[in-house]
């Protein structure tokens, strides 16, 4: 079950908008430089639906729509405030030092854990992201099943 809650954690950041590759946009040159989007904040649970915002770059308008954390761990769409949307693939996770997660006490027992992730870009509308691409980021997720960025999530 904490598996599948990590998963959903990292799979909403890179398609809320944390981190997402975007295909060029039709018509665009092939010289054309591809965009590459970093967001700062996720917020959620692993059980209900996680927000990714503080982004820039790209077309995201911001943040992403509310994205349903379950089925992101598996892959799925983000879509953004912008209207454009992004499909990741399952993510890759790997497990890392929860101390910087909100939460954190040394010899605490019941700590939050963290988790770095890697998944692929799929494709995208709107924005010009490289497809296919790599989101990479890292989140926590508290005992609780809280979801928070642990660093942000980046799309190139």
């Amino acid at each position: 079950m904490r598996k599948a809650l990590v998963l959903a954690a990292a799979l909403s950041m890179p398609l809320a908008g944390a981190s997402v590759l975007l295909a060029n946009p039709a018509g665009a040159s092939a010289q054309a430089k591809f965009s590459k989007i970093t967001c700062t904040t996720l917020t959620g649970t692993a059980t209900g639906t996680t927000v990714v915002s503080g982004c820039t770059g790209g077309n995201t308008g911001g943040s992403s729509q509310p994205v349903n954390s379950s089925t992101l761990a598996t892959g799925g769409t983000i879509t953004w405030v912008s209207g454009s949307a992004t499909t990741i693939s399952a993510p890759v996770l790997k497990s890392t030092s929860a101390k910087k997660c909100p939460g954190y006490v040394k010899g605490g027992s019941s700590n939050p854990s963290a988790d770095t992730f890697k998944a692929n870009v799929t494709a995208d509308t709107g924005d010009n992201l490289k497809v296919p691409g790599t989101a990479t980021g890292a989140v926590c997720i508290s005992s609780s099943g809280a979801i928070t960025a642990l660093k942000p999530l980046k799309a190139s």
